[in-house]
C-alpha cells in the first residue's frame, strides 16, 4: 500500500509538472524544482521549508567546492566528496560540530528532447531527494528546512540541496 501511495504521488506530481510546463509557466527551473520537492513532502504529510539562510550556505558551499575542484590534489573527487570536504565546509561557514546537514547534488544536464525537458524539474527533484547524499556533522538529522544553490563545480552546473533541521548528537 505504501508503495502504491508513493507511485500515485509521483504520477500526480508528474501530471502537475507537465501541466505547469505545458502552460508556458514563466517560473525558473529552480523554482519548479523547489515546488516539486515541496509537493513530495506535502504528500507524505511532512513539512519542509525553504530558508534563505540555507540558500546562502548552499551557495557558499558550491563556490568553495568549485575552488577545491581546481586543486590538483582533488582531481577525480566526486562532487559530493568536494561538497563535504572538511576544508570546504569550514570555508563555507558551516560549523559541523554545532549542526547536522544533508547535502545532495545533481548535474543540470542539457537535454535535447522537448519531452524530457518538460519533466526536467521532476527528474532533478527526484534525484535530489532520493539520489546519493552525504551528511555534514555527526548528529542524527530530522530535516525540516532546506536551501538550494545552482552553480558550477569543476566546469559543470549543479543543483545543490542543503537540508537541516532538529538534530541530536
Amino acid at each position: 500500500m505504501k508503495l502504491f501511495k508513493k507511485l500515485a504521488a509521483v504520477m500526480l506530481v508528474a501530471a502537475l509538472a507537465l501541466t505547469m510546463v505545458g502552460c508556458g509557466s514563466s517560473s525558473s527551473l529552480l523554482d519548479q524544482v523547489k515546488a516539486v520537492i515541496s509537493d513530495f513532502y506535502a504528500m507524505e504529510d511532512e513539512d519542509l521549508t525553504n530558508k534563505k539562510e540555507l540558500d546562502e550556505l548552499a551557495a557558499k558551499l558550491v563556490a568553495e567546492a568549485d575552488k577545491a575542484a581546481a586543486k590538483a590534489e582533488n582531481k577525480g573527487e566526486t562532487v559530493l566528496d568536494l561538497l563535504t570536504d572538511e576544508e570546504v565546509v569550514k570555508a563555507a561557514g558551516i560549523d559541523a560540530a554545532q549542526g547536522t546537514y544533508r547535502v545532495s547534488a545533481v548535474e543540470n544536464y542539457k537535454l535535447l528532447s522537448s519531452t524530457a525537458n518538460k519533466e526536467k524539474a521532476m527528474v532533478l527533484a527526484l534525484e535530489l531527494i532520493s539520489g546519493d547524499s552525504e551528511q555534514i556533522g555527526s548528529g542524527v538529522l530530522d530535516p525540516s528546512s532546506y536551501g538550494f544553490a545552482v552553480g558550477k563545480i569543476n566546469g559543470k552546473e549543479y543543483f545543490v540541496m542543503l537540508m537541516n533541521g532538529p538534530s541530536r548528537l
